[in-house]
């Protein structure tokens, strides 16, 4: 568990309030890299990005560190409230309508992000939801295993195995360079 994480969480029940926002600086970026790869569209993601914080902050009374760190507790408030968007939308969108690349960028180096993007988009759709949780969880945020299964709730050999099993489907679908080319494209 992150001490410092624990000490600034203390700090700031005890009154000192930019201590959460040191939280939210250390935060921010992965929890919004977290959303964007599970909504793929940048402005409910920037939404959303916002409710898990104002969350946190609401709730931070009830964070217990002895029940897990409190990198686990902020990925599962941004898990539930990404559920919690999904619920709410009417009407379920196919990935090519939401996808938003979100770049200034013009010429060769747009187009290259937008490849590489749209490959790394394709990978992921062909995993289930839990698996691209994991994958994303796993690459992108660097996550031990441990916390991976503290934040989608299941065991660490669980997660060991459906990482295995993503990694397995991707090799399957686009062959052994396919899930090599797939991970570097996500590291």
């Amino acid at each position: 568990m992150d001490e410092d994480d624990n000490l600034r969480v203390q700090k700031y029940r005890a009154g000192e309030t930019e201590s959460f926002g040191l939280l939210y600086d250390k935060y921010v970026r992965k929890i919004y890299r977290y959303v964007y790869y599970k909504v793929f569209d940048k402005e409910a993601v920037e939404d959303i990005v916002s409710d898990v914080f104002l969350k946190a902050l609401k709730k931070i009374q009830s964070f217990d560190s002895v029940k897990g760190s409190f990198s686990a507790w902020i990925y599962r408030i941004a898990r539930n409230s990404v559920i919690d968007y999904y619920r709410t939308l009417k009407q379920t969108r196919d990935i090519e309508d939401i996808f938003d690349l979100g770049f200034d960028e013009r010429g060769a180096e747009r187009l290259d992000a937008e490849v590489t993007l749209k490959k790394v988009s394709e990978y992921l759709k062909t995993l289930s939801p839990k698996q691209r949780e994991i994958v994303v969880l796993r690459v992108w945020e660097e996550m031990p295993y441990r916390q991976i299964a503290e934040i989608v709730g299941g065991s660490e050999e669980s997660v060991k195995m459906a990482f295995s099993r993503a990694v397995r489907n991707i090799r399957e679908k686009f062959g052994p360079l396919g899930a090599v080319a797939f991970l570097m494209i996500m590291g």
